[in-house]
């Protein structure tokens, strides 16, 4: 077939593709992530929608992570609520001049302390969450299926991986 001179990788949503110019227009739509092919929801021949869900990857030790920073920003914000109550208390005892300064100082730093780490776990959990989204490859225009290049079982070991090629209509 003959190019008309141009093409493009281009990062849209929750996948690549890369636009060639020949007769027909095609587009190669691989994932960002690695992981096993888990379920193909598509075949060749059938038309698709914008967005619609084509495949799934796996990946368990990602979805651990994920798991793993869902419950570490329960266990920071269980230590932040709990620093809170002791700040309100050293305050309390502060202002009736029960305790010293640094008895109150002491808690203020626990308190931005606890805050801050669970800020940062709710950001890890925003993180993991992010990418989530790359292990659902969906279309990213209109068109039809003209092949599948990664059946179900087949393994993607790196970012890129021709996995789908959509023909836009």
């Amino acid at each position: 077939m003959k190019t008309t001179g141009w093409k493009a990788i281009v990062v849209m949503g929750l996948c690549w593709f890369s636009l060639q110019a020949w007769a027909a227009q095609t587009i190669q739509i691989g994932a960002l992530v690695s992981g096993q092919v888990d379920e193909v929801l598509v075949q060749e021949g059938d038309r698709v929608e914008k967005g619609q869900l084509l495949l799934r990857i796996s990946h368990p030790p990602f979805w651990a992570k994920l798991e793993a920073a869902k419950a570490q920003a329960a266990a920071s914000k269980a230590r932040y609520d709990d620093a809170k109550i002791e700040l309100e208390q050293a305050l309390d005892l502060y202002d009736r001049t029960v305790t010293a300064k640094r008895t109150l100082d002491a808690a203020q730093v626990a308190h931005d302390v606890a805050e801050q780490t669970y800020r940062k776990a709710q950001a890890d959990v925003r993180y993991y969450q992010g990418w989530a989204g790359y292990y659902r490859i969906k279309a990213p225009v209109a068109a039809t299926v003209s092949a599948i290049k990664t059946p179900k079982g087949a393994t993607v070991f790196k970012e890129h991986t021709p996995m789908l090629e959509l023909t836009p209509e």
